[in-house]
């Protein structure tokens, strides 16, 4: 058999580029059944109230219009299922339910016609009478209902009142909308009594269980496909509301049909990033060491989140609090704050991403405050132990981290004193922050078929998991191709359809993590039957020669991830350095990121090329985070300003900085049989911190509500020029 060199870890082309810059790549808007028609929806122009009348008489005369759905005839859907570990519904009721209206933008009628143009302008002809209601959008403006799962050690209260060092500081952020290229899209169609849907989603299985409990039918009933995804971030966890009105309608009018949002619907009717509040107190002592830390958070949840029969999504900063510092006394309080907005929901590294910004912001205001260096104070602080579970990690290398970090950034050359360090124009400043993310997995499914044809043996792929982007296809087929000793091009990975073996959500950086291993022992399985068709032990036969020999035809194994060690013995957990340098024009308020370098241990890499693009991907939503993006309401009408791409700013290739990212590669085998860990959401964490923290340094002023814009920096510096 021919042995080939070892792929694991090493660089190379992701497998589905071709396709994807070739145009073949066909996502969830690119399926052209035949006799489609095309739905458009009318959001509400209220942000709480009810629909008293509506009126379609101008619509329906429109040429080519179908259907029209409201609440009136939508017709009877069963109960969805929502955080019972099957599926998730946006909202615990079915759209077009009832004439209640609960966030601008909502969902008050479907119109489903011949062409896109004709439902879109049907449907701007619908007449709306509405009884409007107050409504509130703002965080600060509604009362807090307190959560009970809140987490403490020792005492924290006392810890605080005895601490010879003590910081009290608020952090705030706010909503923000994960925004991905690719808008939510469908295309729904009914085979005889079967359902078959193309999707935009991270989760087919996810989205085969709410249709069928909404239908009443067997999941083996409903079909879903997404073979590939144009990004979601969070936001297509979801099995979206025109997902299952376009369900609703294909059925009614027995042709498939396919439903678009536009970027404005998407911006208001797909779950954003909650607003929070975060207040931040430390105790030290005075070398820097915490005696106490309590993390306080105010995040919204929707007016209709079903509160209290069952409790509000809520982001979760204080998982990182908990953890991530030796420090005795601990104390975690979660208020949620019930708003006319559309309930909020995940993305990328919910609850690490605000939770490290309050941190991290705050650790570099306690090292200012103590004249430590803030790389040293971390280091002071560093624990191998989960701070709270005092599990041990399985695989801890962030001391590595902070040192190669500091090392490629050259820390040690930087001047502590704020606007000490220019060039031209500018002040320049240098900041850092812990990123971490939890290690997670699921159970998973990959069935590995072996057959051969006039060249030899080649390798199919097949499960259920959905591939983002983020390179799922190439993982399997690099470990695929190394188990069976195989070249690249001859592995073929189909992922996206619920017909094929099961796979969990592709979200929290855990589907390599899931399916990378069940695929190598699926692999192994095949080896370990095929070698016992050697003529003797010593032989290398190649696989196709040995299928030949037996008789074979395709022999195929499905393989399941290894169980990790000891149960619970571990805290599985990545972790990383941010180092970050900004450039502050004081006359302009105008912050420009020039440097960042991050340094990450995820475990084993199983593939280089798609490793960096997550990580890069993840610090310039970290830069978004911190200078960009915010998702803003008319406090009068509830109403998102700018829900467009012009308006909601994000990351453009103007400001993209010099990105230095690299890791340590370090196996936790520990964690699984290849020892690795997701890279997806790590990359994000801790770069607002830093940003901040640099911003901080080259000015001399501390910004703790995001996003650090002109216009706050400015106000700031016509405060001092005042005093």
């Amino acid at each position: 058999m021919a042995t080939a060199s070892r792929r694991i870890g090493g660089p190379g082309e992701r497998v589905d580029a071709g396709l994807k810059v070739t145009g073949q790549a066909r996502y969830a808007a690119d399926v052209a059944l035949p006799d489609l028609a095309h739905a458009a929806y009318l959001g509400s122009a209220i942000a709480s109230g009810r629909v008293l009348a509506i009126d379609t008489t101008r619509a329906e005369q429109v040429g080519g219009v179908l259907l029209i759905l409201t609440h009136h005839n939508r017709g009877p859907l069963g109960d969805l299922p929502n955080g019972d570990g099957t599926a998730l519904a946006p909202d615990p009721r079915p759209p077009l339910a009832d004439a209640r209206v609960h966030y601008h933008g909502q969902f008050v009628a479907m119109v489903v016609a011949e062409s896109p143009e004709q439902a879109a302008h049907a449907a701007a002809l619908i007449g709306v009478t509405y009884e409007p209601a107050p409504c509130l959008v703002d965080i600060d403006d509604a009362e807090a209902i307190r959560l009970e799962d809140n987490p403490r050690r020792g005492d924290c209260a006392a810890a605080l009142r005895a601490a010879p060092v003590a910081l009290d500081v608020l952090y705030s952020t706010p909503v923000q909308h994960p925004c991905p290229l690719e808008p939510h899209a469908t295309v729904a169609h009914w085979v005889g009594h079967d359902l078959v849907v193309h999707d935009s989603t991270q989760w087919v299985l996810g989205d085969r269980a709410l249709l069928a409990r909404a239908f009443g039918l067997a999941d083996d009933r409903v079909r879903i496909c997404a073979p590939f995804v144009g990004g979601s971030f969070g936001s297509k966890v979801c099995t979206a509301a025109h997902t299952l009105l376009a369900a609703v309608a294909a059925r009614r009018l027995g042709r498939p049909v396919k439903s678009v949002l536009r970027r404005e619907q998407v911006l208001a009717t797909i779950g954003p990033r909650a607003a929070t509040r975060q207040r931040i107190q430390l105790g030290a002592e005075r070398d820097g060491r915490l005696v106490a830390l309590r993390h306080h958070t105010r995040s919204h949840c929707a007016v209709n989140s079903g509160f209290p029969d069952r409790d509000p999504f809520h982001e979760p900063t204080s998982g990182v609090t908990r953890m991530l510092y030796a420090c005795p006394n601990y104390e975690a309080v979660h208020d949620v704050v019930p708003l006319h907005l559309m309930k909020p929901g995940w993305m990328r590294a919910p609850g690490e991403a605000t939770g490290l910004w309050a941190l991290e912001g705050a650790m570099d205001e306690l090292a200012c405050r103590l004249g430590v260096d803030p790389l040293e104070l971390r280091l002071r602080n560093h624990t191998a132990h989960n701070a709270h579970t005092g599990k041990p990690y399985a695989g801890e290398h962030l001391r590595e981290c902070y040192e190669r970090g500091a090392e490629r950034f050259g820390w040690a050359r930087r001047d502590p004193r704020p606007r000490s360090m220019r060039e031209g124009d500018a002040f320049v400043g240098w900041g850092l922050a812990t990123a971490t993310h939890p290690g997670n997995s699921d159970d998973a499914s990959v069935r590995v078929r072996l057959d051969r044809d006039s060249r030899g043996a080649y390798a199919s792929v097949a499960t259920a998991g959905v591939d983002l982007g983020t390179g799922l296809y190439t993982a399997l087929a690099v470990v695929v191709a190394d188990a069976l000793e195989l070249p690249l091009e001859r592995v073929h990975v189909e992922l996206g359809d619920s017909r094929l073996p099961p796979a969990p959500v592709t979200g929290g950086s855990n589907l390599t993590a899931s399916l990378a291993p069940a695929a190598r022992a699926a692999c192994l399985q095949l080896r370990r039957r095929l070698l016992g068709f050697r003529r003797d032990p010593d032989e290398l036969a190649a696989w196709g020669e040995l299928l030949a020999r037996a008789g074979l035809g395709p022999i195929e194994a499905v393989g399941a991830a290894e169980p990790r060690g000891v149960p619970g013995q571990y805290a599985y957990q990545s972790f990383g350095a941010q180092f970050v340098e900004v450039r502050v024009v004081p006359e302009l308020g105008q912050v420009r990121v020039t440097r960042v370098v991050g340094v990450f241990d995820v475990g084993q890499v199983v593939n280089a090329t798609a490793t960096r693009n997550q990580l890069i991907g993840g610090i310039l939503f970290g830069l978004g985070q911190a200078l960009l993006e915010r998702l803003v309401h008319d406090p009068a009408r509830g109403v998102p300003v700018g829900a467009d791409l012009a308006g909601y700013v994000i990351p453009a290739h103007a400001d993209v900085p010099d990105i230095d990212v690299s890791w340590l590669d370090t196996p936790d085998p520990a964690f699984n049989a290849l020892g690795c860990r997701g890279a997806g959401e790590i990359g994000i964490t801790g770069v607002a911190a830093a940003i901040a923290s640099a911003v901080h340094h080259a000015t001399g002023i501390r910004v703790r509500d995001l996003p650090i814009t002109p216009e706050r920096l400015l106000a700031e510096l016509a405060g001092e020029r005042e005093d």
